[in-house]
């Protein structure tokens, strides 16, 4: 496969599980407070659905050629790839209102760099 599908595939995974993430944040009702101070059941529930994606998000993002994170040099890629570092490794927990800041700005702005890149590409 060459790069250029690979990528184009891998976009398309990530934009899908952005669309997931902002799903089930409205599907719960969550804001910054609910998000970061709910430890509630069915807190820890909307805690568990909205981090899969969002993990899935910061993993596949590590996949990306230098190309795609090229063409956006302003994106934090090296915070996102931190993220997914310490999610996936469970240094400790993950502090929510980090993750949160993470949902509502940096996955909004990835997506818009991606879908930009698959527009032009496309194009």
């Amino acid at each position: 496969m060459q790069q250029l599908e690979r990528d184009l595939d891998l976009i398309e995974v990530i934009l899908r599980d952005a669309s997931v993430l902002s799903a089930r944040v409205e599907r719960f009702g969550l804001d910054k407070e609910k998000f970061v101070c709910d430890r509630s059941e069915g807190g820890e529930l909307a805690y568990d659905a909205v981090m899969s994606p969002l993990y899935r998000i910061a993993e596949d993002a590590l996949h990306l050629s230098d190309e795609v994170v090229g063409a956006f040099p302003d994106y934090p890629w090296r915070q996102i790839r931190g993220f997914r570092n310490f999610v996936a490794h469970g240094y400790r927990e993950v502090d929510r209102s980090i993750a949160w800041g993470v949902i509502v700005e940096d996955v909004p702005l990835l997506a818009s760099c991606l879908e930009q890149y698959r527009a032009e590409q496309e194009g």
